[in-house]
């Protein structure tokens, strides 16, 4: 039996392309990015893209090809991204927060043929990180690579200042390899994108999950683009928006209300030097930014830093306030949404709702089911399907689901009727609205980003002197939840918080690093039977009233 169609999506075939064309034709002379004094057109970042798509064909990449992407959000971002798009290319989205291990680990885990970085960004030298990350490499002489523990990496091209043997100079140089196969025109581009379709793979979003190791959530274009135009009816996002976004673009947010809205509707994206909240004001007043998108706690530190300086943004008019209603009256909390729910496999909100009071007593909801979407609460334990308002696990399948992680068979994954189950403890009620409860399992989440326990643990084992690391999350009012950490020291070993933390910035992205640290002896430690430690007791008794 075939699955029912999709629901409606975009006035084209959902391919990145597609897309392009489309916004090329609809947008052209609208401001696209806007970053210092760099701004780009829609028509100025179609054909930018176009020249960059020649130069990584030049370079032997094409529909297949895994490049890795690690830059800062910035127009070059953007450019880079919609290059390896239009090429029939997998993007594999790297954070910036990646240290050492963990860019090897992305690298070797997702196969990556190329890899495209920024020279550095704040204080951060990604062209030293990949030296000592990947071994080889610093030895190399030539741009075509050859690891035996990359053995698929063959080029490295970074954007900014760098002379190492091994690098192929940015938009430079791709674009000189471009120029020197003529034969290799705007006629081959065209026919590499004509033959890309809505099944083909569009981008991989690396992110943890429940064990040591992140996973690599792989989309295709179809599901990236549909869904996106699916959220145009609920986010708050209009055509002459400029918009400011703490989110990153390594990460779904980045992509499912900021990028992909603003080119549907032909907003404009603006850019901040820095996270510094002086920087995102002053950038915001400078360029009128009209909506601000983040995490809560991003939210707070622009707010606090706003009131400190007594002034605010006057063009601002949606993403630090209170909500409004239709005329502009703040809704009362018992009449708010908690948020809009949803994951990276499902490429955003599977529950969603749109701006405005919820009715009568669906205050503290997280909205319902996104048209395509299909949601199921099961017994944790049996996995029986609940009937309404009983509390279990989620389970979601539809339309806008992952192709799957890479290197896991969908048996892995999914349940033999297609669910994927979420992890989250909600409940369902007779209107189908939604309500959080708490996570399955041990995952963090911090400021929206996912922290995985065990990766925590493996990574302080590693550090001299610990005998045993236990990680799990406490409650924190503007987090969500933070990192806390027990250590046991072996036998003699002086250990301290401090020590730690800057042990675990080699190895860690700075999110993951406990920011709280309890010492305790292996005898101290509250354990089962079988000697395991209990969480649950350990969080009650060391942090009783989170942090």
């Amino acid at each position: 039996m075939k699955l029912k169609a999709p629901p409606p999506g975009p006035p084209f075939a959902p391919t990145a392309p597609n897309l392009f064309r489309y916004v090329r034709e609809a947008h052209g002379e609208r401001e696209f990015l806007a970053f210092g004094e760099q701004r780009l057109s829609y028509a100025d970042a179609d054909r930018l893209s176009a020249e960059l798509a020649k130069g990584l064909l030049a370079l032997g990449l094409g529909k297949g090809a895994r490049v890795g992407i690690l830059m800062p959000n910035n127009p070059d971002w953007v450019i880079v991204w919609m290059a390896c798009a239009r090429i029939g290319a997998l993007s594999v989205l790297l954070s910036t927060f990646y240290q050492g291990p963990e860019i090897a680990w992305a690298v070797r885990h997702n196969d990556l043929h190329a890899l495209i970085i920024a020279d550095r960004y704040l204080h951060n030298d990604y062209v030293e990180r990949l030296e000592r990350a990947l071994a080889g490499l610093a030895e190399e002489t030539s741009t075509e690579l050859f690891l035996p523990e990359q053995p698929h990496l063959r080029h490295i091209v970074v954007w900014g200042a760098c002379e190492k043997p091994w690098a192929i100079r940015g938009q430079t140089d791709l674009l000189a390899r471009a120029a020197a196969k003529p034969r290799l025109d705007d006629r081959i581009l065209a026919g590499v994108e004509a033959n890309i379709t809505p099944s083909d793979l569009l981008l991989t979003i690396c992110t943890s999950g429940s064990t040591a190791e992140p996973k690599a959530v792989v989309h295709t274009h179809g599901v990236a683009l549909r869904a996106t135009f699916q959220f145009l009816d609920y986010i708050n996002i209009k055509p002459d928006d400029r918009t400011y976004t703490a989110q990153p673009f390594f990460w779904v947010g980045g992509l499912n209300i900021n990028l992909l809205p603003t080119m549907y509707l032909g907003a404009c994206m603006c850019f901040s030097e820095t996270p510094d909240p002086a920087d995102i004001i002053a950038m915001a007043r400078r360029e009128g930014v009209t909506r601000f998108t983040g995490w809560p706690a991003q939210a707070q530190r622009l707010r606090q830093a706003l009131a400190e300086g007594g002034e605010g943004l006057t063009k601002l008019r949606a993403g630090l306030g209170e909500p409004l209603d239709e005329l502009g009256r703040p809704i009362p909390p018992e009449r708010r949404l908690s948020g809009l729910m949803g994951m990276t496999e499902s490429f955003g909100m599977h529950s969603i709702d749109r701006a405005g009071p919820t009715p009568l007593g669906k205050g503290g909801s997280w909205g319902r089911k996104l048209p395509g979407m299909e949601r199921l609460i099961v017994d944790p334990e049996t996995g029986s399907p609940l009937t309404t308002g009983e509390r279990g696990e989620l389970f979601i399948r539809g339309h806008n689901m992952m192709h799957g992680y890479y290197r896991k068979e969908r048996w892995e994954v999914f349940t033999a009727e297609g669910y994927f189950p979420t992890g989250d403890l909600s409940i369902l009620d007779e209107d189908d609205y939604i309500y959080f409860v708490g996570r399955k399992g041990e995952m963090i989440k911090t400021s929206g980003a996912n922290v995985a326990p065990p990766e925590v643990e493996n990574a302080l084992l590693t550090c001299p002197g610990v005998r045993e690391a236990i990680v799990f999350g406490v409650p924190d009012a503007t987090k969500g939840e933070v990192v806390a950490a027990v250590v046991s020291p072996q036998d003699g070993a002086a250990l301290d918080a401090e020590g730690l933390r800057l042990a675990l910035r080699e190895r860690l992205s700075p999110y993951k690093v406990p920011q709280t640290f309890a010492f305790l002896t292996h005898d101290e430690i509250p354990r089962t039977a079988s000697g395991k430690a209990i969480k649950p007791k350990l969080r009650e008794m060391l942090f009783p009233a989170g942090t």
